[in-house]
């Protein structure tokens, strides 16, 4: 063999091993007691090997393209690095793995990145990009001679075979060997098969498949199989839908005792005004998924683990609860203290009808201290937008003061103090929170009180997205061991995590009552039915479904008497059918749910 030959040879056999080795390293990024390292090599094997030939594959192929082995190793190994510390990040923060969708988020991880290094520092990224950039150079100059392009088209020429081999039946050779795509539990699915055959497994879900049966007139019995009339007012009533950011009650962690109160004003709704539970789709972060359910109607659970709506599917026209009010009078509009390309809401509440949405582009910042915009300035814009007009409003605001992580020290005095079984470090995440959550309900107050002073009808409705990332707290609290097996509790366990307050304030139809539970799909027709506003043949049917399956998301569901259970009763079966027949219908479908005569 001549030397240039063994040359390539061994620069290729080095990538190889290194790569190999980096594979089985970068599992140690997320893996816990549950599947550590060594038992899932012990006891799947052909997944740790698939995995290590799919990094060596994309290792040729960058080799293949820059023509230095060593530099083509770095670039690898940089790219392996990101996505293990992308995946257990997300399992951290998120209590979820990463799936393949998530690469869309770059610029919402872009904008919360000076935030993170505020936290952890920007030592240890500054050092792999300086580390990064040094190697990269040296390997250019110092290192082997470049491949010639007779091992380089070799090189680019497997991927290519393989993918035409690969193309017709991907998943063939996946279950002649053994592996099982487990799509239903995908914390469980990445553990046993590994980060990146679970990721590329998952790449063909972001296809959503067309239910079976799907036709005009299936959509057309199902919509006309619900109807509702609801009862009107003489006077159209502003309505303010605030969405407050991770808003959990504090005081139901167990354990704890506080010395003052952190939601006042929420828990004097609940004794005074309508409030129940509402069950979001999301935990931890994903607030455009629970925004999506509750404008459209529409339920995560029909669609992929970890998929965002407003991201992969909105690119069309699409009813909302602001197109319904628009229709009906009103004035339109969403505000929303933070960038305005965040989760594309630029663009996406243009599809569903809004007429004017606020930023903090538009907005007097002043002398900002928080990260995060405070709630003040959203409850500024919510009332310069009451003031504008005589005609009446729909409002959607959108808070963002107690977006996490929740780092020590955020705010200077801390106004609410409480004891209980926590570390420094979970005390000071815990404390972070509070204070921002105490913000919120403060600015709820004050609106009340802004409210009552008018002499105009309202609704004012205020929900959380979600509840907030704190694995520290819950962890000593002894709600749950870690937030990424949430999933695999009970559904009743489950339940505690995802349940978020509602409350509805109203001087049209005032008093305490019980709202019950429901999923953030079903705020919509109780809005509607609140406000006397005439709906939409989709809002008729999931009222309807709403009185049977008041809780639908994609973790939890529950009937009518409160039993919670995993997949819809036998008997409802056809309900649920039927409703994710309409939602395909109307979010990719040839919208023959529109035929339909609206109420009224």
């Amino acid at each position: 063999m001549r030397s240039r030959d063994a040359s390539v040879v061994v620069q290729l056999l080095i990538v190889a091993v290194t790569v190999t080795l980096a594979s089985v390293a970068l599992e140690l990024l997320y893996r816990t007691a549950e599947l550590p390292l060594g038992t899932w090599l012990v006891e799947h094997p052909v997944p740790a090997l698939i995995n290590a030939a799919m990094f060596m594959v994309i290792s040729c192929v960058i080799v293949a393209i820059v023509g230095r082995a060593l530099t083509a190793t770095l670039i690898s190994l940089a790219l392996m690095l990101v996505l293990g510390l992308a995946h257990a990040s997300t399992l951290k923060n998120l209590g979820r793995p990463l799936f393949p969708w998530d690469l869309m988020l770059f610029r919402e991880a872009w904008a919360v990145l000076p935030f993170v290094t505020e936290r952890y520092g920007v030592a240890p990224l500054v050092i792999a990009a300086v580390a990064l950039v040094v190697g990269l150079g040296v390997s250019l100059r110092v290192g082997p001679r470049a491949l010639g392009w007779r091992p380089r088209a070799a090189l680019l020429l497997l991927p290519v075979l393989l993918s035409f081999a690969l193309l017709p039946r991907p998943s063939a050779p996946l279950k002649t060997l053994g592996v099982r795509h487990r799509h239903w539990e995908q914390p469980e699915n990445y553990r046993e098969n590994g980060l990146l055959l679970t990721f590329v497994m998952n790449l063909p879900a972001a296809n959503v498949q067309k239910p079976a049966e799907y036709e005009r007139a299936r959509v057309q019995t199902a919509i006309n199989s619900q109807r509702t009339v609801h009862e009107t007012f003489e006077l159209k009533p502003d309505v303010i839908v605030v969405m407050s950011e991770s808003l959990f009650d504090p005081t139901r962690l167990p354990g704890l005792t506080f010395e003052q109160d952190p939601l006042p004003t929420v828990h004097r709704l609940q004794r005074e005004a309508a409030s129940g539970s509402l069950y979001p789709p999301t935990f931890g972060g994903g607030t455009a998924n629970t925004e999506f359910e509750f404008l459209t109607g529409h339920s995560m659970r029909f669609l992929p683990p970890g998929s965002v709506p407003y991201q992969q599917y909105l690119r069309r026209k699409q009813r909302s609860m602001a197109s319904i009010f628009a229709a009906n009078g009103y004035r339109t509009e969403a505000a929303h203290i933070y960038h305005r390309w965040f989760w594309e809401r630029d663009a996406v509440y243009q599809h569903l009808g809004f007429q004017r949405f606020t930023t903090m582009e538009q907005v007097d910042l002043g002398e900002q201290k928080l990260f995060y915009p405070p709630d003040a300035l959203l409850t500024k814009e919510i009332m310069r937008a009451l003031t504008a007009d005589h005609s009446p409003l729909f409002m959607f605001g959108i808070s963002v003061e107690a977006h996490g992580p929740y780092e020590p020290n955020r705010y200077e005095d801390a106004a609410v103090h409480f004891s209980g079984p926590l570390d420094d470090d979970a005390r000071a995440e815990l404390s972070t929170y509070v204070e921002a959550i105490s913000h919120a309900d403060h600015e709820l107050a004050l609106l009340i009180e802004f409210l009552e002073k008018r002499s105009r009808p309202a609704v004012l409705v205020f929900f959380g997205d979600h509840l907030p990332s704190l694995p520290l707290t819950l962890r000593q609290t002894g709600v749950v061991e870690s937030i990424d097996r949430i999933n695999g509790l009970e559904p009743r366990q489950r339940a505690f995590l995802y349940e978020v307050p509602l409350l509805v304030w109203s001087n049209v139809k005032p008093g305490q009552r019980s709202l019950g539970a429901m999923s953030s799909t079903f705020l919509g027709p109780l809005i509607l039915e609140e406000t006397g506003t005439p709906g939409t043949p989709y809002m008729d049917f999931l009222d309807a479904v709403r009185r049977r399956l008041p809780v639908v998301s994609p973790h939890l569901i529950s009937d009518a008497d409160g039993v919670w259970h995993e997949a819809p009763p036998t008997e409802l079966r056809a309900l649920a059918d039927d409703w994710w027949t309409l939602e395909y219908d109307a979010l990719f479908g040839d919208d023959f749910v529109s035929e339909a005569p609206s109420e009224g």
